[in-house]
């Protein structure tokens, strides 16, 4: 059974970006909020147990940030995670004292994955390659794929960064 896939994911550290290949030219899909390439991998939580992702999430830990700085709270309670691709594979988590629960890093990359499908109008993302880290040990990259099947990919295929750069090229 062949598996099309029409799109490619950078599942960022730091920022992430969804592109298709159109007419021999790869076109990024713009973000929804500001239209820029990329989207902050970035997940908060609010007291209405409403999870935003992307810039409104980065904007959320600033603002979190900034308040347990000018209040001087030093153990203030944390519902904004960044940087969660660094626990990919492992069994640490992430707690928001306003969800009541902890998230895996998987769970929380399934946010950024949705929220980058969601940016593709008229059409079902179901498939996707995903860029990884060269570094990936094999329980990372276990979690990258059930961070994909938790976002809802019915087929995901891995690439490493730098293969996926020289093919590129």
């Amino acid at each position: 059974m062949r598996q099309k896939i029409d799109f490619g994911i950078d599942l960022g550290t730091t920022n992430s970006a969804i592109a298709y290949m159109q007419d021999g030219e790869a076109l990024i899909v713009k973000s929804d909020d500001n239209q820029m390439d990329t989207t902050p991998s970035c997940i908060a939580f609010n007291k209405k147990q409403t999870i935003f992702v992307g810039l409104s999430a980065k904007n959320a830990i600033e603002r979190e940030a900034i308040s347990a700085f000018k209040n001087r709270k030093e153990n203030t309670d944390i519902n904004g995670y960044q940087e969660f691709k660094r626990t990919m594979g492992t069994d640490f988590t992430y707690t928001s004292s306003y969800m009541s629960r902890s998230y895996t890093s998987e769970e929380l990359s399934a946010e950024v994955l949705k929220k980058l499908k969601g940016y593709v109008l008229n059409e079902d993302v179901a498939s996707a390659v995903i860029t990884v880290p060269a570094m990936f040990k094999q329980s990372q990259l276990d979690a990258t794929q059930r961070a994909a099947k938790l976002a809802g990919f019915k087929y995901c295929e891995l690439l490493q960064e730098p293969i996926a750069a020289s093919i590129a090229y």
